[in-house]
């Protein structure tokens, strides 16, 4: 597979700052534009027109209201050709060769749905959510303890961000990042694309937990690297997005652990998520430097 067969879709909100880079990199990696497609929630700044001006090839899709991300992006890839999609962020930028290695990875083994680059945070720090597992109540205990961080290289502990393995190892994983992620187009169509009721937040998972249930894998490349300017857009609204990501946390268990043992513990869950979010929006209130994660 070659960058020419792929197609992709960046969804832009209030991201007039940040989509020129995006948008250069995807062309810069051999997109021709007609391949590559803008689809804008609705922005009141000057999105579209930095779009209009960075390539005027690019075709743009205005929608009247914010439809959420996982529903833009469905909306974006309708209709698209080509034997892969590539989901990018407007505040991410692929690296001179990421399109090529994520296109060689996904070609290697006819099994693999998705892969995930490695994804770089702009001081090069690794962004955590490119290689992760599916959450758990075990998982969230040890992040939200913070035990995962006191001991990172614990396999148990760090499970679920997968710091106990060398950032340069590829291989399987659950789930990669909707920042970038490259789907095989008939993994895509057979799973149906995004699931609209994840407004903002944890669609990325949920696509990858279907994506296992059809019989497909993820794969993350570290050869293929992305430099992601995370937060700049959902820090302008840090409080609503703060209930987008716990309302999306609470929809991916009641999806897919709420049965079972897992409905014991729903009560108890949905009281941890609460609590998180009623004190992490206490505290963005009173914070100079607003984020929907700590």
């Amino acid at each position: 597979m070659s960058p020419d067969q792929v197609r992709a879709v960046i969804v832009t909100h209030r991201s007039a700052t940040e989509v020129a880079a995006a948008v250069r990199s995807c062309l810069a990696e051999g997109l021709a534009p007609s391949h590559l497609r803008v689809v804008d929630n609705a922005s009141p700044d000057r999105t579209v027109a930095v779009v209009a001006e960075t390539a005027p090839g690019v075709p743009v899709t205005r929608l009247a209201r914010n439809l959420g991300f996982a529903r833009a992006v469905n909306h974006g890839a309708a209709g698209l050709d080509g034997a892969a999609l590539l989901l990018l962020n407007p505040d991410a930028e692929l690296t001179a060769g990421a399109l090529a290695a994520l296109c060689a990875a996904l070609d290697q083994d006819p099994r693999r749905g998705a892969v995930s680059p490695r994804i770089d945070r702009p001081d090069g720090r690794l962004d955590l959510a490119c290689r992760r597992s599916f959450p758990s109540p075990a998982t969230a205990f040890f992040r939200l303890s913070r035990l995962s961080r006191l001991f990172p290289d614990h396999p148990r502990l760090a499970a679920y961000n997968l710091t106990d393995r060398p950032v340069d190892q590829p291989g399987p994983i659950d789930s990669g990042s909707g920042a970038c992620l490259l789907v095989r187009r008939t993994a895509w169509d057979r799973v149906q694309g995004f699931d609209p009721g994840y407004f903002m937040y944890g669609e990325d998972l949920d696509l990858c937990w279907r994506l296992g249930v059809a019989g497909y894998t993820v794969w993350y490349e570290p050869r293929a690297r992305v430099r992601h300017h995370k937060g700049r857009s959902s820090r302008q609204r840090a409080v609503p997005m703060l209930w987008h990501f716990h309302g999306s946390m609470w929809r991916f268990y009641r999806q897919h652990y709420a049965a079972g043992w897992g409905l014991g513990l729903a009560p108890w869950v949905a009281l941890g998520i609460l609590g998180r979010l009623l004190g992490l929006t206490a505290w963005n209130l009173v914070r100079r430097d607003p984020r929907v994660s700590p």
